[in-house]
């Protein structure tokens, strides 16, 4: 058995959604000074490669400590864009993937678009998104979990560049209003088989909105 990590590390100044807390790691204790190393971690809920819970838009929405564990491991599909890659902006549709999706979805739905190679970079904002017909369709044949390789399933908004403007949140309203969880910024999606078994654990943070996760995939 091979585990892929999927999971982007954590380092100070790391790229965050617009508008989310930066990302600083300090020391706090030293070897030399205090015989023991402790590091400041100081950064949001949705920090890197992370799971939104529904608290996270729905208000009284369930928090990541009452998301059972079960539900975050297990089979998953990976579902790539093909054959033609993803352009930026650009919102995914059923029609617009490699391969047709089956009649009946594990619980957990990863959408490779290829995105996280930008994760980063300038163009990181510009991912593409999907369609709130995929999000609903994925819903109705199984799918609770959905992951994602770049910064959201909806258009990134980012003031004064008109990436994603006006466009809300569908998706995010959608599935977490249906009591589903989002994964977002997942990388290395595209190396995997369709069918695959998934970790993706939070933190256990009593009434968080959302979590850090080590996204891991267990491949033959």
């Amino acid at each position: 058995m091979t585990v892929v990590d999927l999971s982007h590390p954590i380092v100070s100044g790391m790229p965050v959604y617009p508008g989310d807390p930066e990302v600083l790691i300090a020391p706090a204790l030293t070897v030399d000074a205090d015989g023991v190393a402790v590091a400041r971690l100081d950064m949001g809920s949705h920090t890197g490669t992370h799971l939104d819970a529904p608290a996270h838009s729905v208000v009284g929405g369930r928090t990541v400590d009452e998301i059972p564990l079960e539900l975050l491991t297990g089979a998953a599909r990976v579902l790539r864009v093909g054959p033609a890659p993803a352009v930026a902006g650009e919102s995914i549709t059923a029609e617009r993937l490699a391969a047709a999706i089956p009649d009946h979805l594990p619980p957990i739905v990863c959408i490779a678009t290829g995105w996280d190679v930008h994760f980063g970079g300038d163009a990181a904002h510009a991912h593409p998104s999907i369609s709130l017909d995929l999000a609903r369709l994925l819903w109705a044949r199984g799918a609770r979990v959905l992951g994602v390789d770049c910064f959201s399933p909806d258009a990134t908004e980012v003031a004064g560049e008109g990436v994603g403007a006006g466009a809300g949140m569908p998706v995010h309203e959608f599935w977490l209003g249906n009591d589903g969880v989002i994964v977002e910024n997942l990388a290395r999606l595209a190396e995997l088989p369709e069918a695959v078994e998934m970790s993706l654990l939070p933190l256990r943070v009593d009434q968080a909105d959302g979590s850090p996760i080590r996204a891991v995939a267990f491949t033959e």
